[in-house]
């Protein structure tokens, strides 16, 4: 029986501002190529097949090498595979050529994978909090946060979560995500009680988005509350 042919899968559409940015920085003649390339590593990122969106968007880089598109998602591909430091440098690229410091929290989160807590304060604190919308000023204080733990400050690492607003009239995910980090904080430094709330917050906001439910049971059998 003759094997049935692999259907390609439907390509995403691209943006018209990355179109437009796509043909101003093709090489001559290039640019009907980097839109069909980018669109298929667009593709193969949206559907998690980081391994073909790295190929592909290196394809891209090679054809537009300042685009700022083809270096984020070729950034962000390298980071869903845990290679932090191509990571880090196309993201860097990504951040020079755009001025946005949109992936500084990505950034930041490569150079603590690599070791390096104080390089991802630095990058964190570039970010404008006046500027930056609120998932990105969250996460860069978040991944401050941990790089402040790095360091063993666990003290400066609280009172950075604690700037943020915690008490939104409605949750997002990067307040439960802010919640948790704060939580692991402070179960840390030994103030239960308050790690304890924080996790029930995660838990009951969204019950298997982490292990913030068994993580709150466990305090709660520590210290014989109910």
């Amino acid at each position: 029986m003759a094997r049935e042919r692999e259907r390609p899968r439907p390509l995403v559409r691209l943006p018209d501002e990355v179109v437009a940015e796509l043909r101003a920085t093709a090489r001559p003649g290039k640019a009907e190529i980097l839109i069909k390339v980018f669109a298929e590593a667009a593709t193969a990122f949206a559907q998690e097949d980081f391994g073909e969106a790295i190929t592909l968007g290196e394809q891209a880089k090679h054809i537009a090498l300042r685009a700022a598109a083809v270096r984020e998602l070729l950034g962000l591909a390298y980071y869903r595979v845990e290679k932090w430091q191509e990571a880090a440098r196309e993201l860097a690229a990504f951040r020079r050529i755009s001025g946005s410091t949109d992936q500084n929290p990505v950034i930041a989160d490569c150079y603590r994978a690599q070791r390096k807590p104080d390089k991802a304060l630095e990058i964190c604190d570039e970010i404008d909090a006046g500027k930056a919308s609120p998932e990105v000023h969250y996460e860069g204080a978040i991944v401050a946060a941990g790089a402040l733990a790095d360091l063993r400050r666990i003290d400066d690492a609280i009172a950075r979560l604690e700037s943020l607003e915690l008490n939104p009239a409605t949750a997002e995910a990067y307040h439960l995500r802010a919640w948790y980090a704060l939580a692991d904080l402070l179960e840390r430094r030994g103030r239960f009680t308050q790690a304890l709330s924080y996790f029930d917050a995660v838990a009951g906001a969204d019950f298997d988005l982490t292990d913030a439910a068994e993580r709150a049971a466990r305090l709660r059998r520590g210290s014989g509350a109910k």
